[in-house]
């Protein structure tokens, strides 16, 4: 990817659906350009953007998963994890004795369900320990990796940043998703790019109706945009999950630490024998070693920590992965389907 590559995808980080035609004005670039680059972009499988449901407005628990197995199965589990669509950040550690997966089901029955009748029957499946996301220090925003920060100007950044569609405050939503949504909600998880024109055309509606209904399940909080971006793109990175325990009065500010540090893209207090877990990435592991020995130890009231390495990734948050690229969309894995 060149520069532009690079300004196109950082764009659409700040703004999921912004136009091309006001891409294409910030960048200083024609407008026909900014789209064959990102068509291109897309098609060959290095970025992707999807709309997701966000159980948290509806009530529902959030969960980060830990499932131990024997390593010739991890594979065929993370793969078959993948294609749900309550299902996110699907990886194997470890060499393949753990599968950690993200748990986003709008329905607590389905939590239930899988936590506690299918996964358990797996045969290859020796544990199962599902943590509780009690609070999100950084992470779940489509910028979450930034390095593609410095592409942009900062008055470029926050002309693209305005055109994104506000979200909640944080606040439980009132209403959910209707059942005439799940055709809208099915298409933009395939490309959450789609024109609301050929929206308007698939449901049989209005161009402007849909665009309402898109922007006020965003605003309410239910409904969210995410960007994958594709190893292929970004460079390889080492990812190592970090799992600690620290004293309650030092939570938050420990919390806070890792959020403001460059290389952590999330960062969440949980329940469980670890009451706070984290992302890094890094060039190399040396650089995990680094921090380690610098922010981990300047950090106070740290009890015990555990570096899980990660040995490959099944699926992002919307884009399940094919080697170093997002795979081509595909319907995914619901109840009742």
């Amino acid at each position: 990817m060149d520069r532009l590559d690079e300004q196109i995808a950082r764009s659409v980080q700040l703004s999921p659906r912004v136009p091309f035609s006001r891409m294409a004005e910030v960048l200083g670039v024609a407008e026909q350009t900014v789209a064959r680059r990102y068509r291109r972009l897309r098609r060959e499988g290095l970025i992707r953007v999807t709309l997701s449901l966000d159980p948290r407005a509806l009530g529902v628990t959030v969960w980060s998963i830990r499932v131990r197995c024997r390593p010739e199965h991890a594979d065929a589990i993370g793969e078959a994890l993948a294609r749900r669509e309550d299902v996110s950040w699907v990886s194997i550690h470890s060499g393949g004795w753990e599968v950690a997966f993200n748990l986003r089901a709008v329905r607590e029955a389905d939590t239930e369900e899988l936590l506690t009748r299918l996964l358990p029957r797996v045969a290859p499946v020796s544990s199962v320990s599902p943590y509780a996301i009690l609070h999100t220090f950084v992470g779940g925003a489509s910028t979450d990796w930034e390095g593609w920060r410095d592409t942009l100007t900062r008055d470029q950044a926050t002309a693209l940043r305005e055109t994104a569609a506000p979200a909640a405050a944080g606040a439980a939503a009132t209403t959910g998703p209707t059942p005439e949504d799940r055709v809208l909600l099915d298409a933009l998880a395939r490309d959450g790019r789609t024109s609301y024109a050929t929206l308007a055309r698939v449901m049989g509606s209005t161009a402007g109706r849909v665009t309402r209904r898109v922007e006020a399940l965003v605003r309410s909080g239910v409904a969210y945009f995410d960007v994958d971006i594709a190893p292929a793109a970004t460079g390889q990175h080492h990812w190592t999950t970090l799992w600690m325990t620290v004293e309650p009065r030092h939570l938050q500010e420990v919390g806070q630490i890792l959020a403001r540090h460059p290389d952590v893209p999330f960062a969440a207090a949980v329940t469980g024998p670890a009451n706070l877990t984290a992302n890094i990435t890094t060039s190399s592991l040396d650089a995990v070693y680094r921090f380690v020995t610098t922010t981990l130890a300047q950090a106070p009231g740290i009890t015990g920590y555990e570096l899980v390495p990660l040995t490959r990734r099944t699926k992002y948050a919307g884009a399940q992965i094919s080697g170093d690229r997002l795979a081509p969309p595909s319907v995914p894995v619901r109840r009742g389907r």
